[in-house]
């Protein structure tokens, strides 16, 4: 029987080991064995963009430029201006110096804008202006940024519009003065050498912007690549015929088009002085704020915990970001958030990835039984595991950046600028509770 005892104490030995490469072979789930510690993160932080890229910067995607303006209760005035350029596309071969070749009108063609935030029963109204001056690509950085902008010259035209949600497939129409148009329909039958020249064309005609009025309270998105100013005439009794002139493109790729957009907080709001290096401590009005086409991101400094207990593992790491939900503004807010490892001066090190180079997001969910169950999670498991228990010496600042949906633009290095969905989406999520930083450990023996 002594024999029997020791031969299972040996193989009892032998079953258990301390190798930590084991752990989820060998660890039997149990609640037991599970350990959770909570952070709050009391230092979190509102930032603001300084700039990102308006312009296109895919051939893959349908480009969108924003226009109208909308009053956000928490943040402040948001206003959207597009700015693009007319190219010119060769001659228009019916138009002739004969007598019956008569000019008509001269209009600028748009798709119906697609709501994106704001106020949808309320008349909605936008001015075109010719440009004093052409937009100059620099090819070096080719892009064009929010804070870009260009004098006017002259109105052209004015439209209202009714935002309803069933007009997508019509198009809209701004009536153009007659003098620029007879003057455009006679350069066209002199076979002008600008129409065969775009650098000559931007000298004649340098851009449009379409200005929202300073009563609208909505802001929309359209398609870029359905933009053209059309000139209408007609040769004896035939109707309706016309030339175009599209809205410039390389390919599929909208170079000079671009929209300006002007952020404003409302008076004596802390949000007048963010910048993207001077943030706003959350404690200064238990609040922080992301939102797209202001540029506001939140910035965390998550702390470091490392346990020099052998027995105790890290299995899961995340963050719970909690959003106010009793809002009624016809603002949507975003399904998920883009994560940015920084430096304590919001250089960014690398995006929040996981083991197998995935991007990882803070994702929404919600209970549909319970509204104040709703939150962004945020998995750095493996991201923190690689901080905490990496390489000596590791860096034991840990900072992050979170916003909409994007990445970062760096043509050279040391250049930096955030692109994505902050752009041309209108979303928004407020936060009065701080975030919450969980850490689960397996225990064992």
């Amino acid at each position: 029987m002594r024999i029997f005892f020791i031969a299972f104490f040996l193989l009892s030995l032998y079953a258990c080991d301390n190798d930590l490469t084991t752990i989820g072979d060998n660890l039997i789930p149990n609640d037991h064995y599970v350990e959770v510690t909570r952070f709050i993160l009391d230092e979190t932080s509102t930032i603001k963009l300084d700039s990102f890229p308006t312009s296109s910067m895919s051939t893959t995607s349908t480009f969108q430029l924003t226009m109208g303006r909308v009053e956000d209760d928490f943040t402040g005035i948001t206003k959207a201006t597009p700015y693009f350029q007319i190219s010119p596309n060769g001659f228009a071969s019916n138009v002739t110096w004969e007598s019956n070749c008569m000019y008509d009108s001269l209009t600028l063609e748009i798709p119906y804008p697609r709501n994106l935030a704001g106020d949808t029963t309320s008349y909605q109204s936008f001015d075109l202006y010719q440009l004093k001056q052409y937009m100059v690509y620099n090819l070096d950085n080719p892009i064009f940024c929010n804070t870009d902008s260009l004098p006017w010259d002259k109105k052209l035209s004015s439209l209202t519009i009714y935002p309803q949600q069933e007009s997508y497939t019509r198009k809209l129409y701004f009536k153009i003065n007659d003098a620029l148009g007879q003057d455009l329909f006679n350069k066209m039958r002199s076979r002008d050498p600008m129409f065969e020249d775009r650098n000559l064309f931007m000298d004649y005609f340098k851009g449009l912007a379409i200005v929202p009025n300073e009563k609208n309270s909505l802001l929309t998105s359209l398609d870029a690549s359905q933009i053209k100013l059309q000139c209408h005439y007609h040769i004896g009794a035939t109707e309706d015929l016309s030339f175009t002139l599209p809205m410039y493109s390389s390919g599929q790729n909208v170079s000079y088009a671009y929209t300006n957009i002007k952020y404003k907080a409302w008076e004596n709001s802390p949000l007048n002085a963010v910048t993207f290096t001077d943030s706003i401590p959350f404690q200064k009005e238990n609040r922080a704020i992301i939102e797209g086409m202001s540029g506001f991101m939140l910035k965390i400094k998550v702390p470091f915990i490392a346990d020099a207990s052998k027995y105790k593992t890290i299995i899961k790491a995340e963050i719970e970001l909690r959003p106010k939900v009793d809002i009624w503004e016809n603002i949507p807010e975003p399904q998920l958030l883009s994560v940015y490892v920084v430096r304590s001066n919001n250089y960014v090190k690398q995006v929040l990835m996981d083991n197998s180079s995935n991007n990882i997001y803070g994702i929404l969910s919600q209970n549909i039984m319970n509204p104040d169950s709703k939150k962004y999670t945020i998995d750095l498991t493996d991201f923190y595991i690689r901080q905490v228990e990496g390489v000596q010496p590791l860096d034991k600042e840990i900072y992050l950046l979170i916003g909409l949906p994007g990445y970062i633009y760096s043509p050279w290095d040391g250049y930096q600028i955030f692109a994505g969905d902050v752009y041309n989406k209108y979303q928004r999520a407020i936060f009065e509770e701080l975030p919450i930083f969980s850490i689960y450990y397996s225990n064992y023996k």
